[in-house]
């Protein structure tokens, strides 16, 4: 222990670290000044009797709350701590838990708020601020060496959003022990059926303390987040499953794409594609509570897509026409079905290479394996997900994700695929897969014919013998 430190002379902090040694939910209360909900004081009190602790957990449960209160008690009731906070991506380690952080410490008491400094990627003790500290550091697959150089009497480790953490992250952080003590706290919600994280609960379940925290069961959760994912994905859904119940999703079941395959392409570290068009696809809202949206597609990687609601044709033709003016897509794919077929008669006029898809036609490909066009665009997207060869951008609430893994399918006579309509999901309470189908869209080449020589986009249509025929804009990337 530095010299400078004043734990010894300080009767004060001396008696703190005494008192709330190992309770946890004492020095929230006492300390700190807040009131865990029984979810969070559960968890807190966990840590008070085991060293390595699982949650899986819905959305808005105070998990990173509970996990900002770790390192405000670790910090000050252990002497010369080292903390390890980590996450996926730098939004979930920043926005998230160093925010919640930033914010407790606030709240302390001033004797001990005043010893303490926070910083961006540090919080620490201000006389000690090299052997009495927390770090945060984001973990990634390619830079598992941020993790290393944690070392010192006390180990804490708090891993944020767990299940997106790679297995390399893990090892490195197997190696950050402490002499008297490591612990361990990794939490988030349950996306991925693999990993360490999913171990935690099955085959390495000898090793944690878990438990779960629902969303139905939190009274901190807001209740207008469940009753929106009730309303988009319906209860037997992944999605609801992960979010709101704080669950794994299923493997099997009647969704046709697996919920892995869309989760796992989420910041996927692929091979720039610069070097490929872009193309668009578009799905233009047919209903007053349907949305339009454009995806762009480079390659295999997708771009953060965009959503007009209210819009007329013309005003969604000149937006699009905005944007590829500014992207210059090679082609641009514009379910013609109600709606759309005036969009595409707007732009073509404009001189855009757009180019009409069909989706209640016949498919064009594989008319075997698939009942209808737009089961066979479904169809094409999942194999590109399974393949995993792809990054896909989402939002947030990960409604990409979340559309892509929704729609029910069954198997016809013949043994043909046929994907859940719109229709029918609204007829169950689902929301329409506005965002999803917009996304398929950017599969349709080759399902519609391109010209080369003449540079010119045909209407989609069957076999007529010429070798210009499914054709791919660009056979390497996949379009």
């Amino acid at each position: 222990m530095a010299k400078n430190i004043t734990v010894e002379t300080d009767s004060q902090f001396r008696q703190m670290m005494k008192d709330f040694w190992d309770d946890r939910v004492g020095f929230v209360k006492h300390i700190i000044g807040a009131n865990p909900t029984d979810q969070q004081a559960t968890g807190l009190k966990l840590f008070d009797e085991h060293d390595y602790v699982a949650e899986k957990a819905g959305h808005g449960t105070g998990k990173s709350t509970r996990g900002s209160w770790l390192i405000l008690h670790y910090m000050s009731c252990r002497p010369t701590p080292k903390i390890i906070g980590t996450a996926p991506t730098k939004h979930q380690l920043s926005d998230v838990l160093w925010a919640e952080l930033s914010k407790w410490h606030k709240q302390m008491k001033p004797f001990l708020r005043n010893r303490f400094k926070w910083m961006k990627e540090k919080f620490f003790h201000v006389d000690d601020p090299e052997n009495w500290v927390a770090y945060a550091r984001t973990a990634t697959k390619d830079n598992p060496e941020a993790m290393q150089g944690i070392h010192g009497l006390y180990v804490l480790q708090l891993i944020e959003e767990a299940s997106g953490v790679p297995d390399e992250v893990f090892e490195v952080l197997e190696g950050a022990h402490g002499m008297r003590e490591t612990k361990q706290y990794m939490y988030g919600n349950p996306t991925r059926l693999l990993g360490r994280f999913y171990d935690a609960f099955n085959k390495d379940k000898q090793f944690f303390k878990t438990f779960t925290s629902s969303c139905l069961e939190s009274p901190i959760a807001p209740a207008r987040y469940i009753q929106r994912m009730e309303k988009k994905y319906g209860k037997d859904s992944n999605m609801w499953r992960i979010r709101v119940e704080g669950e794994f999703p299923l493997r099997d079941g009647d969704s046709y794409i697996p919920f892995d395959f869309a989760f796992s392409a989420l910041n996927r570290d692929i091979a720039s594609q610069k070097e490929f068009a872009k193309v668009f696809g578009c799905d233009i809202a047919r209903f007053g509570d349907d949305d339009t949206v454009i995806a762009i597609r480079q390659g295999d990687e997708f771009f953060p897509y965009h959503i007009l609601r209210n819009k007329g044709t013309m005003e969604v033709a000149n937006y699009i026409a905005m944007l590829a003016n500014k992207e210059k897509p090679m082609a641009i794919f514009i379910d013609v079905i109600g709606l759309g077929a005036g969009v595409y008669d707007r732009l073509e006029e404009l001189g855009f290479p757009v180019i009409p898809v069909n989706v209640a036609e016949s498919p064009a490909i594989d008319g075997r394996r698939f009942k209808r066009l737009r089961d066979e665009l479904w169809g094409l997207a999942r194999d590109w997900l399974e393949l995993r060869r792809g990054r896909i951008w989402d939002n947030e609430d990960q409604d990409l994700v979340a559309q892509w893994t929704t729609p029910r399918y069954r198997v016809a006579a013949g043994g043909k695929v046929i994907i859940e309509t719109k229709d029918e999901m609204k007829k169950r309470g689902v929301e329409s897969p506005n965002i999803a189908d917009a996304h398929n869209m950017c599969f349709a080449q080759p399902v519609s014919r391109y010209a080369k020589e003449a540079d010119e986009f045909l209407s989609p249509g069957h076999d007529d013998g010429s070798e210009e025929f499914a054709h791919a804009l660009d056979s390497e990337a996949g379009y």
